[in-house]
């Protein structure tokens, strides 16, 4: 039997997002795409809001926090849930929701714990970041936003053998500084996505200090068969993934991330919670 059509609409509550949606060609984004094949979507961006509608299921990607539960109640026909960004500190928030994805097995089970439903659903897009046989010329080689969880002080003796990029936040400059005092080098701002896969292919070592997170990049490392460093030893969520390699008996990081967490495979398991 075939299943119907969903009308799905995507939210983006930030008020930024259509600045780096161009840019923006992370797991989420490909697997939107797959969907796009056989179901309706619209992409909501900055603070604009779906229409009151008869939507099959609003999605949103934010934190437990996010301003959008203020609006739930504005669609009481359609299934809601969240691709939740961060570590869960607002339970009453997912309470209200039919199903809540999460990127990481921590976050899962954490979630799980609580009597919330919840679906591991994570990924990057494995067709456009697939590794080439270019010269590796970087040695080391972090894409993060400049803020001070993102630790880049802490790698920032590695001087001109490390290449960051990222935008700088306003609590980020004490990082973006202690950088430039030591010759890393940088590029600044929101990077497109194509240089951000090519720095990747050109890259020996990928290294991770965040405190937290950092999911994206792994995966994406993972995927340019670049097997990351993870150095903070607080960051249980990134190093589940390298665990579950580890544990996989995959050959490669490319290979394990291209059977577990392709933008395919994303695009199913988001499904499968709107289904």
């Amino acid at each position: 039997m075939t299943k119907a059509r969903l009308r799905i609409a995507i939210v983006w509550y930030f008020p930024k997002a259509s600045q780096i949606f161009d840019n923006w060609r992370d797991g989420l984004r490909a697997a939107v795409d797959v969907l796009k094949k056989k179901h309706d979507i619209e992409w909501f961006l900055d603070r604009s809001l779906p229409p009151k509608d008869d939507y099959d299921f609003v999605l949103f990607w934010d934190d437990s926090d996010s301003g959008f539960f203020d609006y739930l109640d504005d669609y009481p026909s359609a299934k809601k849930g969240i691709c939740l960004t961060t570590d869960p500190h607002n339970m009453s928030n997912l309470r209200k929701l039919d199903v809540v994805f999460c990127e990481s097995e921590p976050i899962y089970q954490r979630i799980r714990a609580e009597g919330i439903r919840c679906i591991r659903a994570f990924g990057t897009d494995t067709d456009f970041f697939a590794p080439t046989k270019v010269k590796k010329d970087i040695e080391y080689f972090y894409p993060a936003t400049f803020s001070p969880w993102k630790l880049q002080r802490d790698i920032a003796y590695l001087g001109d053998k490390l290449f960051c990029v990222g935008t700088v936040q306003p609590d980020g400059e004490l990082d973006y500084k202690a950088c430039v005092d030591a010759g890393v080098k940088i590029r600044e701002g929101y990077i497109p996505p194509e240089d951000i896969r090519d720095y990747y292919d050109r890259t020996k070592k990928i290294i991770i200090p965040a405190i937290h997170g950092s999911e994206r990049t792994v995966l994406e490392a993972m995927s340019m068969n670049i097997l990351p460093e993870v150095i903070n030893p607080g960051n249980r969520r990134t190093k589940s993934f390298l665990k579950e390699y580890a544990e996989s008996g995959c050959k490669t990081p490319r290979e394990f991330v291209v059977k577990n967490y392709s933008h395919y495979q994303y695009a199913a398991d988001l499904l499968r919670g709107m289904e």
